[in-house]
Order: C-alpha cells, then structure tokens, then sequence
C-alpha cells in the first residue's frame, strides 16, 4: 500500500469569535438577561386567542402582561 501523505493545509482553524449574542435556535451558549422577552411557542383555539387578546384590550395591556398576571394569581391559587 502506498503512503499518501495528507493534503496541505492548517486544518479546521479557529472558530469564528463572537462579538454579540445571538438568540437563535440552536444558541444555548449564552443564557437571555433576566427580564428579557423569549420565545414560548404553543397553540390554542382561535376563539381563545381572539377572547385573550380582546380582554387584554379592553384592560389596556398587553397579551404577556395579562399572561404574566393569569400565571402569578393561578400560582397564587394552586400554592405554587
């Protein structure tokens, strides 16, 4: 058998440097600052989504606030 010496080159190299965080899928090097919005992806009803975001409106805030608010006093009930 013949001796193949290997091709030249450096190899892989080094990585590229990252200079900002990039909240991507598949980026779980860093972690979000706290407070900081992220994605929570699930579905519901149409109907439940159209009556969650009319309530929102009529209470003048926002879908995440009353989401926020929804979560801490059922929390709150069930002992959480």
């Amino acid at each position: 058998m013949a001796n193949v010496p290997p091709p030249p080159g450096k190899g892989k190299g080094t990585p590229p440097a990252s200079t900002a965080a990039a909240h991507v899928v598949g980026n779980n090097t860093t972690k979000p600052e706290a407070g900081e919005l992220v994605p929570m992806n699930f579905k519901v009803d149409a109907e439940i989504r159209k009556d969650f975001k009319m309530f929102a409106a009529m209470h003048d805030m926002s879908m995440v606030d009353l989401l926020k608010e929804a979560f801490a006093l059922y929390k709150e009930h069930k002992g959480g």
